[in-house]
């Protein structure tokens, strides 16, 4: 096995991981900002709860680049025929990859209406290309299911909180004009 197969073979496992850590394991860093969030809102829980959200896009980024790397070192270094067009530029397969993840964001819509955003299809007769490209699917599609959900949820809170906070100042400064009148 060359360099390039034991990179794909270590991206499908960190992806592995990593999907499943969000998942199940997500919840605890969730259940803390969502007590300060309760607890008080304020600029800098705001601040916590973006800076959290952007760690997972961080996340999504380097698998993104990663799993594009290693297909186009699979094609260009190893000689593999990976689509069934042949080979593809590294643009090529950015966008391959990119297709693979809106199909993952999105299920089953871009196959029923059979819409693609790349002119690049899987060589389907290499199984094992097949498998590491349904990884990285999976991996996009159970993260962002899982991110969107919560970060709906979080906004949700943040939109409540925000809303008592301003009634709260709003009852503070009325108290304090009838004080100032009476």
């Amino acid at each position: 096995m060359t360099f390039a197969v034991w990179f794909a073979l270590a991206n499908s496992a960190g992806m592995i991981v990593a999907a499943v850590s969000v998942i199940f394991f997500h919840d605890r860093k969730y259940g803390d900002i969502e007590q300060l969030i309760d607890y008080s809102f304020s600029a800098n829980v705001l601040k916590r709860v973006l800076l959290y959200y952007r760690g997972f896009g961080v996340l999504m980024l380097f698998f993104f680049l990663v799993f594009s790397i290693s297909v186009y070192m699979l094609q260009a270094v190893d000689g593999r025929v990976l689509f069934a067009e042949g080979r593809a530029s590294l643009f090529g397969i950015m966008l391959f990859a990119f297709d693979l993840v809106a199909r993952g964001a999105f299920f089953d819509w871009m196959e029923h209406f059979e819409f693609s955003l790349s002119p690049l299809s899987m060589n389907r007769s290499s199984t094992w290309f097949v498998l590491y490209a349904f990884v990285f699917r999976m991996f996009y599609a159970l993260t962002l299911l899982r991110i969107l959900i919560s970060f709906a949820w979080i906004w949700r809170k943040i939109a409540v909180a925000k809303r008592e906070h301003e009634t709260g100042l709003l009852r503070i400064a009325a108290r304090e004009a009838d004080e100032r009148e009476g």
